[in-house]
């Protein structure tokens, strides 16, 4: 039942303007209040994912958040009776850099759908995506780019159902923070 959050983990591990650093990821995030009443906050799937972190899963990940100009990301999970919300945010230096991970998570799904999901282009801050499947168990995962920062939103089973809406309240966190 851990695979979506895993699956979210190792894909999306995946000077700047003034305050590029001094964003703390963790405020990008969904909170206990943003999800419907009943979903408890996983301590031990949640925290902040430095780079070091997230480069454990993919040897090319060093290389690109260089590229990138990765500067930290956090991520939430929420769980109620094996439904699941995981809320992501990785910061960047640029722009370009969130762009960066938006195309290449893109490519990745695409290419290692294991079964393929289908995929919906949504309009949530800069654009995004919204993949759906139902492999193991129905999910659905929105990802998208808002500024400097690239957020991500994941629900399975009835979750699933959630994730639009719920991405669109981290985009407006998002979007909040950065001005």
């Amino acid at each position: 039942m851990r695979w979506l959050p895993c699956l979210l983990v190792g894909l999306l591990v995946l000077s700047s303007p003034a305050g590029a650093a001094s964003v703390d990821p963790s405020t990008l995030v969904l909170r206990p209040s943003d999800v419907p009443s009943g979903f408890r906050v996983d301590r031990s799937q949640t925290g902040v994912r430095t780079n070091e972190r997230e480069a454990r899963n993919d040897p090319r990940l060093p290389a690109l958040f260089r590229r990138w100009g990765r500067v930290t990301g956090y991520e939430i999970e929420f769980d109620r009776a094996g439904a699941l919300i995981n809320s992501r945010a990785d910061v960047f230096r640029s722009d370009r850099g969130a762009a960066g991970l938006l195309a290449w998570f893109d490519r990745e799904v695409r290419v290692q759908g294991q079964p393929p999901a289908r995929r919906i282009r949504v309009e949530i801050g800069a654009g995004g995506w919204l993949y759906r499947g139902k492999q193991p168990e129905p999910f659905a995962l929105v990802v998208f780019r808002e500024g400097r920062v690239f957020g991500g939103v994941a629900g399975i089973r009835d979750a699933r159902k959630l994730v639009v809406g719920l991405a669109r309240k981290q985009q407006r966190r998002i979007a909040a923070a950065l001005r």
